[in-house]
């Protein structure tokens, strides 16, 4: 498989699993971007850039979906 395939199935894996799990993310980080990586949450903050400047340092930067979690469903298109 290709990488930039894998890539995207990753991606739209954590991206089904946002929505899944949306209402309960909503309890946990309402007004907040989350990053996700395999499917779990792996940061937070209010802020996406403090987010993005954590996780390039802990995670495969190209392999996590940032998601802003809101009761009103938004989608960011980076």
């Amino acid at each position: 498989m290709s990488e930039v395939l894998e890539l995207f199935k990753e991606h739209e894996s954590n991206r089904k699993w946002f929505e899944e799990n949306h209402e309960s993310l909503v309890k946990s980080y309402d007004g907040n971007f989350i990053a996700i990586y395999k499917q779990r949450v792996v940061d937070f903050d209010e802020d996406v850039g403090r987010l993005m400047e954590r996780v390039k340092k802990n995670y495969p930067l190209d392999r996590v979906s940032v998601e802003h979690v809101s009761k009103e469903k938004l989608q960011l298109i980076l």
